[in-house]
């Protein structure tokens, strides 16, 4: 049997009550038909696909759970590129979820501000104080594109209504690998008051939170930084990214957390056996806290967006639809599906669920309105 979600969809005016922003600026829809713009959307069949989809996110948040746009955290680059944002656009999406992959003060693969690459593993153990610096020099090249006016930065939901309204992206700011908060919670304190909205535990090394669920393979799972570390981002309204990390550190982050946490970006094991997804018991665990799974559109693991659909479809039936959603992974894989493609055609995935049959209700909710759902609790609850 399907979970039921732990939060259901709250129309407009109930989410304004809820956050206590003002009703004059909530209650008016994104259009004369939209009915909630946070994941109740009326069905209406048949149509064209591409009208279909274009008439879903009028009532719908599209998040793109887990992404890298031009390499930021990486590439040598000052800012997100126009060029990237603009693809976001053209795919209708609301939310990017911008990761920092703090992992790489430790490990390189990056390249400096002065042009010098850091190939991986040539780099000495960074010094106290390096990679939480690393981390800050990559949020503001966030917020140097927030200031370039081209997004705004979501630090809240209401803020991404808001942007929504005007026809603005979203960036929320986010680490994967909690690698750059040196075991400082003071760290993870001040990169919210930046505006970090979003904490992956783990990357591609066990750190000072937890462990990995790829090679190099170690035992273990939350350490009691991590268990802190969980407790503060609830108390701070700060979601939970549970990706890259092994089945011990995930049972341990959901037994710690209030709250309901993601795997952002991941497949299904019972359909592609790999380290990087997950078991029936990890997404039943996750959905049983509220969660959501993030369906990735890579190219090895899904050659085609009827495999990418086919896990959605796994993840629907197991568990529910609302527990899943989509995490692209831009410009952090080396090849994708072809149809989602290094142009990011977002659209793609929300045609092909319509194909498949899914509702027009179906589809928003994969294409982000469960995200939304979970930051809207994981706010609610916050104690800061």
């Amino acid at each position: 049997m399907p979970f039921t979600a732990t939060v259901a969809i709250r129309p407009l005016l109930l989410a304004a009550s809820i956050f206590g922003f003002a009703a004059t600026t909530t209650a008016k829809p994104l259009s004369e038909e939209s009915a909630s713009i946070t994941g109740t959307v009326i069905d209406e069949p048949g149509g064209q696909s591409a009208n279909r989809v274009a008439a879903i996110h009028k009532q719908a948040v599209f998040v793109d759970m887990h992404a890298h746009p031009s390499r930021f955290h990486r590439a040598n680059v000052a800012r997100i590129e126009s060029d990237e944002l603009a693809r976001y656009r053209r795919g209708l999406m609301d939310v990017v979820v911008c990761n920092i992959s703090t992992d790489a003060a430790f490990s390189g693969d990056y390249v400096k501000r002065d042009g010098t690459e850091v190939k991986r593993g040539e780099l000495p153990r960074p010094r106290p104080g390096e990679p939480f610096a690393f981390t800050l020099d990559r949020f503001t090249r966030i917020a140097r594109t927030v200031d370039d006016g081209e997004a705004v930065l979501a630090t809240s939901p209401e803020v991404v209504l808001d942007a929504k309204r005007q026809g603005k992206l979203a960036l929320l700011a986010a680490l994967e690998g909690g690698d750059g908060l040196e075991a400082r919670v003071e760290n993870l304190r001040e990169l919210y008051r930046r505006g970090l909205r979003l904490l992956q535990l783990v990357h591609f090394r066990a750190n000072e939170l937890g462990h990995i669920q790829t090679y190099p393979y170690s035992p273990g799972g939350l350490t009691p930084f991590g268990r802190e570390a969980v407790h503060e981002a609830n108390r701070l309204g700060i979601i939970i990214d549970l990706a890259h990390a092994n089945t011990e550190t995930i049972m341990d982050a959901l037994k710690e957390s209030s709250q309901p946490m993601l795997f952002s970006h991941t497949g299904v094991k019972a359909l592609h056996d790999s380290d990087r997804s997950l078991s029936d018991d990890e997404i039943l665990a996750i959905a049983s806290k509220g969660g959501v799974i993030g369906i990735w559109p890579n190219g090895e693991s899904n050659p085609t967006m009827d495999d990418m659909v086919r896990n959605i479809d796994y993840v629907k039936k197991l568990v529910g639809i609302d527990h899943v959603g989509i995490g692209s992974d831009l410009r952090g894989m080396a090849s994708y599906t072809p149809e989602f493609g290094e142009d990011a055609n977002f659209q793609a995935i929300a045609e092909a669920l319509l194909a498949h049959g899914y509702s027009n209700s179906e589809v928003g909710k994969v294409m982000g309105a469960n995200f939304f759902r979970v930051w809207q609790k994981v706010r609610v609850k916050a104690q800061h």
